[in-house]
């Protein structure tokens, strides 16, 4: 595939704006001006922004990454399930708390069902530090596509990222392009895998309902 992309759109053939959902509206893409501008409406769904602390993850983000991801059912160099690092805690007690809940690891072995509830609490924890940072209200498919943004990325880029900066700053038409950077190999040649990663980031964060 070639990935090449215009102001607000994927890095695909498919040249259109994402959907871009604002404090004032929700807008469609439409598509470029003779100035290769991006072009919206208005849509009537109006998709409700909120406090950080209100949202909590969806099967859109954890749906994206168990398709992502194979889970490692041993442990593997304190490794298991989604990449969950355990703790010298918890490896020393010989179990990981999840909402209230003890999963044994005592045999050093999990399943798929304990990955996935396991992955809750990853989510959690990222969601924990995106409070700390984001001051601004978003959407739900905001907070979804950072969550798996930041999975991907490592919690330690937050604070620093430069997404979160356009989003405090309300630049909601530039987000996506900032989240579809950076996806060449050290050899300068595109890492595919990491473009598809970054466009499924992408279109998540510009998801509304009806016309995504």
């Amino acid at each position: 595939m070639i990935f090449d992309k215009r102001k607000g759109s994927l890095l695909n053939y498919i040249q259109l704006p994402l959907h871009v959902i604002t404090p004032t509206g929700t807008y469609l893409g439409t598509g470029y001006d003779a100035k290769s501008k991006p072009t919206y409406i208005l849509s009537h769904v109006k998709v409700n922004l909120e406090s950080v602390n209100t949202l909590a993850f969806s099967s859109m983000s954890t749906d994206a990454i168990i398709l992502d991801n194979k889970p490692t059912l041993d442990i593997t160099d304190s490794v298991v399930g989604y990449k969950y690092k355990v703790s010298n805690t918890e490896s020393n007690y010989g179990y990981i708390t999840v909402a209230s809940t003890r999963i044994d690891i005592t045999s050093k072995k999990i399943t798929k069902p304990m990955a996935e509830f396991i992955l809750e609490k990853q989510l959690r924890n990222i969601g924990n530090i995106l409070e700390k940072f984001i001051k601004v209200k978003i959407a739900q498919p905001h907070y979804d596509a950072l969550l798996y943004h930041f999975y991907n990325e490592g919690t330690s880029t937050i604070e620093n990222s430069p997404v979160i900066a356009l989003i405090n700053v309300g630049d909601w038409y530039s987000v996506t392009d900032e989240i579809q950077k950076n996806i060449k190999k050290s050899n300068g040649t595109i890492d595919e895998r990491l473009a598809q990663q970054k466009m499924k980031t992408a279109k998540m964060f510009s998801f509304v309902p009806s016309f995504s």
